[in-house]
């Protein structure tokens, strides 16, 4: 219970620091998108995002992609960094406003911060390089989504990172592709990384 409120606190101080607000859940249901298996929203709580940051060490030709984004936190942080450019992608309404709002207000942006409103299954991954998931959806939608990536790997080849966060139920989806290697959790984060293999 300490340590939660500690982490609330903390998340707070970052917002206010970064001028967004993302704490706090989100009391409807999320839409469910085409497979049917939407996720309530929560967020990635800004101390493990510092660590996977730090971890990633992402350059200017990064191009970092967030499913599910919720209220935009994940995208704002990472959009502090000199990269390509940071995206969300997120199906319910309510909340690609808000996460529009954060990104327009975000205090120190180093790049574009873009909301798409839709569904992971139907977004274009061509020049993605790292995609973040903070359990979004079911493993339907990881599935499809996941097919999509590999698909514009094949296209397009390049290095590409999947990182997924609170996976005790679905690593074993990531595992099962062998266009990826596991890489391992990124410190005490929750946070797991895959990479792509040499396609």
């Amino acid at each position: 219970e300490c340590h939660s409120w500690r982490a609330k606190a903390n998340d707070l101080r970052c917002d206010r620091n970064l001028g967004i607000r993302t704490v706090g859940g989100s009391e409807s249901k999320n839409s469910l998108g085409s497979e049917g298996d939407g996720i309530k929203y929560l967020g990635q709580d800004y101390a493990s995002l510092e660590s996977m940051i730090d971890h990633l060490g992402l350059g200017a030709e990064d191009v970092f992609l967030d499913l599910g984004c919720g209220k935009g936190r994940v995208i704002c942080r990472v959009g502090m960094e000199p990269i390509k450019k940071s995206v969300g992608v997120e199906l319910r309404e309510d909340l690609v406003d808000i996460a529009n709002d954060n990104a327009t207000l975000l205090k120190g942006r180093k790049t574009e911060v873009e909301v798409v409103r839709g569904d992971a299954c139907d977004y274009d991954f061509s020049d993605v390089t790292v995609v973040f998931m903070y359990e979004p959806f079911g493993w339907k939608t990881l599935r499809r989504v996941l097919a999509n990536i590999e698909e514009s790997v094949r296209s397009n080849p390049r290095r590409v990172r999947v990182l997924f966060s609170r996976t005790e139920q679905f690593g074993v989806v990531l595992d099962m592709c062998d266009w990826l290697v596991p890489v391992g959790a990124i410190g005490h984060t929750g946070i797991l990384e895959w990479k792509t293999s040499e396609l």
